[in-house]
């Protein structure tokens, strides 16, 4: 379920929400990381209004309610719920935005070689920088390029499991 999909508590917030991961689910290799820091803006400005509901009247115990004690811990158990879910996917999108800006030098290596980039799978990590095992000096490429090039590629990657995730869903 996403987050949007459960009853509305805050509605331009949610709507916000709602769209940002439909852009997020069409994103594009040049725009997704954008849209991955907007999201997650957006989902720390919902976990924070969800926060503040347990200290609301209509939810907490020790205030004056018109509400039962039952109806009291129900409540608290779905903004718990939704807490959890707004941690949850926080977490998801903060580790893939992490994959796609924190490329290790070894990790673009890694990469480049199992996307078999420029038709080449023995590419090297070296002091100069990274080239294919037999390649010439000007096969060569800054440890920066080679980060750069894997960030691209794993948001390639992404962008293609994506779109056939969503395909098989549709089937």
């Amino acid at each position: 379920m996403r987050l949007w999909e459960t009853p509305m508590l805050f509605p331009k917030l949610e709507e916000r929400l709602r769209l940002a991961q439909l852009k997020l689910d069409h994103a594009t290799s040049e725009n997704i990381v954008e849209l991955c820091r907007q999201y997650l803006a957006l989902l720390a400005e919902y976990r924070t209004e969800l926060y503040k509901l347990p200290g609301t009247p209509g939810i907490n115990l020790y205030a004056e309610s018109p509400l039962s004690s039952e109806e009291i811990d129900t409540a608290r158990k779905e903004v718990r719920a939704l807490i959890e879910q707004t941690t949850q996917k926080r977490n998801r999108i903060t580790a893939l935005l992490r994959s796609f800006t924190a490329v290790s030098g070894y990790e673009a290596v890694e990469t480049l070689n199992r996307r078999k980039y420029e038709g080449h799978d023995s590419w090297e990590l070296r002091a100069s920088g990274v080239r294919f095992s037999g390649g010439a000096d000007t096969d060569r490429m800054s440890i920066q390029e080679a980060v750069a090039v894997a960030s691209l590629l794993r948001r390639e990657d992404y962008i293609i499991q994506n779109a056939v995730v969503e395909h098989l869903q549709t089937q």
